[in-house]
Parts: C-alpha cells; structure tokens; sequence
C-alpha cells in the first residue's frame, strides 16, 4: 500500500510518500516518488505490476518537453498498460461486461508536478483520462481519505515551501501513526521548484521531523493551557 501527497505552496510544490513497500506479507523500504526531467516528477499509488510499466514508458518520454505538452502521451501510456494488462489476466474473461470491477483488477493514480511559473500538478486515472488539480492539496493510496481530513483545515493557506513541507511531513506520519494497513517509514519528501527537482536528504527530512514534532506539541498545548491563538480563554 501507499499514500502519495502533492502540496502546493507560493513558491514550488511539495511531494511526499511513505516509504514502505507491501508485497504479500513482507514489507521493504521502497521509492514512490519518481524524477520526470530536470523540472518535473511523480508518483504513483496502486497496483506494483501497473506503474512498473508505466514507469519503463515514462523513461521514454522526451526530457524538453512541459507537462502540458506531455499529458495526453502520459495518458496513452497509462492506457496502454492497463490494456495490456487485462489481456494477460485471466480473470478478464469472466467479467467482460463489469467495466467498473475489471478496471479493479488493475488499479493506480499517477500524480505529476511542475512548477515552471506556477503549480502544475497533473493527475492521470487508470483509465488514463488527465486531469489538472488545481488550487487544492492531492491524496492517493492507503490512508487517503484520512490524509484529506488533516490536510481540510489548511485548505485555501497561502503556505510558502518549508511549511507546506513540514505540513506534508505531518500528515504522512500521522496516517502511518493510525494504522493504516501498509504504510510505514522512512517518509520520502521532495521539492519541485522553478530551479528544478530535489529529494530531500536525510537530515533535511529529520529536521523536517523535528518541526512536525513540535507543531504537533504546540496543538496540544493548546488545548491544555486552553487558551486560544490570540491569548483568550477556551471555554
């Protein structure tokens, strides 16, 4: 399982994964987020034998080229995969008038994010049908739902990069601190800004940890001081 966030800022965009892989009853650490070019990335949350091959597709793409100029071949590859995937699952045969359940058998949204002059994120169905996400956070995989709960209050809060960052940071932890089934660390965090794309290091990420931390004592201190933001008394 995965839960992929994308969060836009003033000032770039922020992608960020957990970092477990699932396969059957084992669990390794893996990469979820992907570099597209030098200005461009993604990730995927779903079905491993599916964004494998998208991912081998992808590596093909020209490296010059603007997502914009990008999309509707990302959405072919997408389909392509899904396509040749149904023709070598047997279990195709036994739901050929079911679209809904046979688009189940192999599941996964892809998530894409440029930041040329403003955000672009990208996000592209298994059906392969391409959509802009626009003006709001996105949320893939295991965990999604509750990561839009946490992400809701943030909603429409001109953040810059560093906070919409701790913010990712702190929702992924907090999923993972649920429970939900197969997720775990160690969190991926990376940054797309009009200077390119970068990965966070490992103690850029601890120190990410650390603000996270400390937002998350703060809230609740609030609550047990029981004043508000501006000093008055909760009643």
């Amino acid at each position: 399982m995965t839960l992929i966030l994308a969060i836009t800022a003033s000032d770039g965009i922020v992608m960020a994964s957990d970092g477990q892989i699932t396969i059957g009853e084992v669990r390794i650490p893996g990469k979820k987020i992907h570099r597209l070019n030098d200005r461009s990335a993604w990730a995927a949350a779903g079905e491993m034998a599916l964004i494998q091959r998208v991912q081998e597709r992808i590596g093909t793409l020209p490296t010059d080229l603007a997502l914009v100029n990008l999309r509707d071949q990302i959405g072919h590859i997408v389909k392509q995969c899904v396509t040749e995937l149904m023709q070598l699952d047997f279990r195709t045969q036994f739901l050929p008038l079911d679209q809904d359940r046979l688009l189940q058998l192999h599941f996964a949204d892809f998530i894409f994010a440029e930041f040329p002059k403003k955000p672009e994120m990208l996000h592209v169905s298994v059906q392969g049908s391409p959509e802009w996400i626009q003006d709001r956070p996105f949320a893939a995989g295991s965990g999604d739902l509750f990561a839009y709960a946490l992400l809701q209050k943030y909603q429409g809060q001109n953040l810059d990069l560093k906070r919409a960052a701790i913010l990712a940071y702190k929702v992924i932890e907090e999923t993972i601190e649920v429970g939900a089934y197969g997720l775990g660390p160690p969190i991926d965090v990376w940054q797309i800004t009009p200077e390119g794309v970068k990965n966070l290091s490992e103690a850029e990420t601890a120190s990410l940890a650390e603000a996270a931390h400390s937002l998350r004592e703060k809230e609740i201190q609030l609550l047990i001081l029981g004043n508000d933001a501006s000093g008055e008394k909760i009643n």
